[in-house]
């Protein structure tokens, strides 16, 4: 498995028409968890450090997670030991061109391969692909967890059109825990990781903003030694009123 150098769009000008859309999902104690319960722990506390800032109190936050809650990033070897850990990822892999694919179902609908060829509005080597189906908004409600999901031949067609990354406002782009039969073939993760395609999970609220609209796609990953995944802050740039 090796990186894929993604050919996408640069960022506009910094000249006052760029608009910045946060793609992320918040960490709190309501958060959705990974594997229905596995969720982040936050704690701040008081640092009792002597100093001299008038009126000032030193603060520590404590965050405790498992890399596949909240918005994260799979890298290949979440699945496949040989594949490369979130840190051996190029830098520049993180920056592409973004296609925000508007395709709302409800509850644990398969979207198909058909479907998304369909709805494929010129797919690219190396761009993000983000599928809205409409459930960011379910974040903290139980029905997330009974989401829509790919089709193993949908993820095909993924990496058939070059896709550098697939991400998806919902738990997971395989079908929903709770439906999968013993043992489960993950078809999607597998597809696509095996293939060089990168998977962002849970994206927040912002992807409806950028439904059909021209952005680059950045994100930066933890570089953390090893790892299978990373929590992520996707953000897509776009030239204000484009």
């Amino acid at each position: 498995m090796t990186g894929r150098s993604p050919v996408g769009a640069f960022p506009p000008d910094l000249d006052g028409t760029l608009e910045v859309v946060d793609l992320s999902q918040p960490y709190t104690p309501e958060m959705a968890g990974w594997r229905s319960t596995e969720r982040t722990e936050i704690e701040i506390e008081e640092v009792p450090i002597v100093h001299a800032v008038p009126g000032g109190r030193i603060s520590a936050t404590y965050f405790r997670t498992v890399t596949h809650a909240g918005t994260h990033v799979d890298a290949a070897r979440h699945f496949f030991p040989d594949g490369p850990s979130i840190d051996e990822y190029p830098i520049r892999r993180f920056v592409s061109r973004g296609v925000a694919i508007d395709l709302p179902r409800e509850g644990a609908q398969e979207l198909s391969r058909a479907e998304l060829e369909a709805a494929d509005p010129g797919i690219r080597p190396g761009d993000a692909v983000l599928i809205h189906f409409g459930y960011a908004a379910r974040y903290t409600d139980e029905d997330y967890h009974d989401h829509p999901y790919l089709s193993g031949e949908a993820a095909e067609y993924l990496v058939e059109r070059g896709a550098g990354l697939l991400g998806a406002d919902v738990i997971t782009p395989d079908m929903p825990a709770a439906r999968r039969a013993k043992p489960f073939t993950y078809p999607v993760h597998s597809t696509l990781l095996r293939n060089d395609v990168l998977i962002v999970e849970n994206l927040g609220p912002g992807l409806a903003e950028v439904v059909g609209r021209e952005f680059t796609f950045v994100m930066a990953p933890l570089r953390i030694p090893g790892g299978d995944a990373s929590p992520v802050a996707p953000l897509a740039l776009l030239t204000a009123g484009r």
